[in-house]
């Protein structure tokens, strides 16, 4: 009984002709050996199952083929068929996973790169998953590799480029080899079906090549267990069923089901799957590829995806227009989520479950994106529901004379026997309405300044304006009065606070500011501080001077009212909007 060889050693490719999906590559170093600029040292980096020690064995073929150096080996000569075999003397492949210390470096490689090749024209040396070598064996082949004996080539080949110290890879012409597209792999496969007489359904190996993500080994070995799985004739169910993979229309029943919210659905769905021993993290990752597949369709207008039948596409397409682009970025990111937890969920259904109830009742989360999809849901409906006709607004005129909802706030009454004291006290207790405050529209009749009642009735809302705009400068003038000096506004500080002056004389203070009296009363005016409440405009029967702050109220020498003429103090206490009368009595001469 004669040993099988597996298929994908069988079917390597041994030149570059044969090699698929990598011609980036395959060019250049064609062009290099037809040059005579074969480079001293290579990277060879990329997925597993690409291609990178079989290109790496070409490349050592085509410098030491009997009729090269050559881009083109015959594959037929002596040297050609012992490297095939891995017994040339002057082809030295180490599998640095195995060997990653200094001393595999110093025996087969360090100690024996001076001697001359004994049979070809090249020595050539392929270490295969170099970033498993020690930092040791690093340091020593570092100096080899960048001044190595002349004719000596290194190809070095890893799946973790990053893991290389940089040192190493500075020496080398790195190539990237990228992922088999899944035409080429549905080729080969194809191929090598013929080959061997094996019979494939159609889309057997469209399923086969979308489940091995772009390695051609990966894809030829599973067509190889396939084959003996179903006595060489596979099936599209037996693909299925042995690989895991997700036919498309369940996939496509899924996002129904969560586009419509159908939560009693998805848990029967579920069901099946666990029924049918189906697993959940290969269900996931279909999932994901084929939200994958919508959310191109719907960000890009891509018709549909490679590979996907005329019905499928459409399908794609109605799907992706219901769903729209922000919906379908969420799903990713929810399904993404899932991939994580599945790894580590003690109960994998479990976790399907409550990612797919997460994913289409947004209402259950408090995420940002779900309040964006419940957001979006009101909107449409709004906008789907009949318009009802509003009530004429009643006109300006009339609207100025309508009594209001409620009654403004009656100014303080000062009793015959209230001293100034308790007048100023009643107003401070007294708290404001809880309404709040519309924001306050400039005066039209007030298009210059020129009146101090409205300035000082309107200090607040100006004081409001600020807080709005800059709420830690609005602090600064919690206890000052407000005056007017022509064009300028004079704001007048309690002489104990000489600190907050020089703090609200920035630059950006004083425009805020200024920015919040034009908004409120419509002026445009300077900004003046000082310090004492001597104020620049006085009341016809003010004789004293005035308050010093505006939650103190000066106490007359005597508790009962005086006599004769007095000055009459305004204090403007903050919130209420509103001056509080105290009359104060005359000085004594």
């Amino acid at each position: 009984m004669s040993s099988h060889e597996s298929l994908y050693r069988k079917y390597r490719p041994q030149t570059f002709d044969d090699v698929v999906g990598q011609d980036h590559i395959t060019r250049t170093l064609r062009n290099a050996i037809l040059a005579d600029s074969v480079a001293h040292a290579y990277l060879f980096a990329g997925p597993r199952g690409t291609g990178k020690t079989t290109i790496a064995r070409i490349l050592a073929k085509a410098l030491d083929c009997e009729q090269g150096p050559t881009p083109d080996p015959d594959d037929t000569c002596e040297s050609c068929r012992e490297i095939t075999e891995g017994r040339h003397p002057d082809v030295h492949e180490l599998d640095a996973a195995s060997r990653t210390g200094v001393d595999a470096i110093r025996d087969e490689v360090i100690n024996k790169v001076n001697y001359a090749a004994t049979r070809g024209a090249y020595k050539v040396y392929i270490i295969d998953e170099v970033h498993m070598l020690s930092a040791s064996a690093f340091n020593a082949l570092l100096k080899t590799l960048e001044e190595p004996p002349p004719r000596t080539v290194f190809v070095l080949c890893t799946t973790h480029p990053h893991k290389v110290p940089e040192t190493i890879r500075s020496r080398c012409q790195r190539f990237d080899f990228r992922r088999i597209g899944i035409d080429d792999i549905v080729g080969r496969l194809e191929h090598v079906a013929r080959e061997e007489s094996i019979s494939v359904e159609p889309g057997a190996t469209d399923l086969i090549a979308r489940h091995v993500a772009g390695g051609m080994r990966d894809a030829i070995g599973t067509l190889d267990q396939l084959a003996a799985f179903t006595d060489g004739r596979i099936s599209l169910a037996e693909v299925e069923g042995l690989l895991g993979q997700v036919d498309t229309a369940l996939l496509a029943e899924t996002v129904s089901l969560i586009d419509s919210r159908d939560t009693a659905g998805l848990f029967a769905l579920t069901g099946r799957l666990a029924e049918s021993g189906a697993d959940m993290g290969e269900f996931c990752r279909g999932l994901t590829s084929y939200v994958r597949d919508l959310y191109v369709t719907a960000a890009s207008g891509t018709p549909e995806p490679a590979g996907a039948g005329e019905s499928e596409a459409a399908h794609l397409r109605e799907q992706a227009s219901e769903l729209g682009t922000d919906r379908l970025a969420r799903l990713l990111d929810e399904l993404g989520r899932l991939q994580s937890e599945l790894r580590w969920a003690p109960d994998a259904r479990l976790a399907l479950e409550v990612a797919l109830l997460r994913i289409a009742r947004p209402e259950s989360e408090l995420t940002l994106e779900a309040l964006a999809e419940r957001v979006a849901a009101l909107e449409e409906r709004s906008a789907q529901a009949p318009r009802v006709p509003r009530a004429p607004a009643a006109p300006r005129e009339h609207a100025e004379h309508a009594e209001p909802a409620q009654p403004p706030a009656e100014p303080l009454a000062r009793d015959a026997s209230d001293t100034p004291d308790l007048a100023a006290s009643r107003a401070v207790a007294a708290p404001p309405a809880a309404v709040p405050l519309p924001t306050p529209q400039p005066t039209a009749a007030l298009a210059s300044p020129g009146d101090v009642a409205e300035l000082r009735r309107r200090w607040a809302d100006v004081i409001r304006l600020v807080k709005e705009k800059r709420p830690t400068a609005s602090k600064l003038f919690l206890d000052t009065v407000a005056d007017l000096d022509g064009d300028t506004v004079v704001v007048e500080f309690d002489p104990s606070r000489k600190v907050l002056v020089k703090q609200a004389e920035e630059q950006e203070v004083v425009a805020v500011l200024r920015d919040a009296v034009h908004r409120t009363l419509g002026w445009k005016v300077a900004i003046r501080y000082q310090l004492g409440r001597g104020g620049v405009h006085r009341d016809a029967d003010a004789e004293g001077p005035r308050l010093p702050g505006a939650d103190h109220v000066e106490t007359p020498a005597s508790p009962e009212p005086a006599s004769g003429s007095g000055g009459i103090d305004r204090v403007l206490i903050e919130g209420l909007g509103a001056e509080v009368v105290a009359e104060r009595p005359p000085r004594d001469e």
